[in-house]
C-alpha cells in the first residue's frame, strides 16, 4: 500500500503539471511547447557503501562494480527553456566485496520514479542545447543474492524495500533533425537506506546505506509538435 500511494503521488503531480503546462500555452500556441519522450543508457559508477545491520547492527564497508543504468521519459516542455517530465528507470550492479562477507552472485539495484524538472537553453544559431536539472520522487530498492554470509548465517534470494529518492542531472542535447535530438549527460543519483526482510526468519533484517551513483548516459529525445 505504501508503495501505490507513492507512485500515485508522482503520478498525479506529473498529471497536474501536464494539464496546467496545457492550459498555459493554449491561448499562445507556442511552437516550442508540447510532450516529448527519450530513451537513455550509460555506465555507473556506485560509490563505497555501508552494509548496517546483518539480523544485528553491523558496519562492513561495501564496495560495488561497474553497473549499468536505464532511463525512460515522458514529458512536457513549457516552451524552449522549462520542461517537467516524469521518469522511469533501472540503476543497478554487482556486489563486487563485503568486508567480512561471502558473496555469491549478489546484485544491488534500484527502479526510481521521479518527477523532473529540467531548463534548458539553445544556444543560438546553433544545433547544441545545454541542460540542467533535478528530480525527487521514490525507488524500488532491490538485493539480490545465490548466497550472502557472514560464515556463520547466510541468506540468498531477493528481496525489496521502497525508498525515497532524488537526482540531480546535466548535459547537452544535439539536435539532428526538427523533431529528433541526441544527447550526452552526466547525472547523480542517490537514495535513503534500505532493509531487506527475509522470510526464513521475520526478524532477520539486511540493511545497506542509501545509494550514490554517478552514471553518463547517452540519449534519444524525441518531439511530439
Amino acid at each position: 500500500m505504501k508503495k501505490n500511494c507513492c507512485f500515485a503521488a508522482l503520478f498525479s503531480y506529473f498529471c497536474f503539471a501536464i494539464v496546467a503546462a496545457h492550459a498555459q500555452v493554449t491561448n499562445s500556441a507556442s511552437k516550442d511547447a508540447g510532450f516529448y519522450f527519450r530513451f537513455g543508457m550509460g555506465p555507473t559508477h556506485f560509490e563505497d557503501g555501508q552494509m548496517t545491520q546483518f539480523g544485528a547492527p553491523v558496519s562492513n564497508k561495501v564496495k560495488y562494480e561497474t553497473g549499468v543504468e536505464t532511463e525512460t521519459v515522458a514529458g512536457y516542455a513549457f516552451n524552449k527553456f522549462v520542461a517537467t517530465d516524469m521518469e522511469f528507470g533501472f540503476i543497478g550492479a554487482q556486489v563486487e566485496n563485503v568486508n567480512g562477507f561471502s558473496s555469491e552472485n549478489s546484485q544491488i539495484y534500484n527502479f526510481p520514479a521521479l518527477a523532473n524538472f529540467t531548463l534548458s537553453y539553445p544556444i543560438p544559431h546553433t544545433f547544441i542545447t545545454p541542460y540542467a536539472g533535478a528530480g525527487v520522487g521514490g525507488s524500488i530498492a532491490g538485493f539480490n543474492s545465490d548466497g550472502f554470509s557472514d560464515g556463520t548465517t547466510g541468506v540468498s534470494g531477493g528481496e525489496s524495500d521502497m525508498v525515497f529518492a532524488w537526482q540531480a542531472f546535466a548535459g547537452l542535447r544535439f539536435k539532428i533533425s526538427p523533431l529528433v535530438s541526441l544527447g550526452v549527460g552526466y547525472k547523480y543519483f542517490t537514495t535513503g537506506s534500505p532493509t531487506f526482510n527475509y522470510p526464513a526468519d521475520q526478524n532477520f533484517d539486511v540493511s545497506f546505506d542509501g545509494v550514490k551513483t554517478h552514471s553518463v548516459l547517452l540519449t534519444f529525445q524525441i518531439k511530439f509538435w
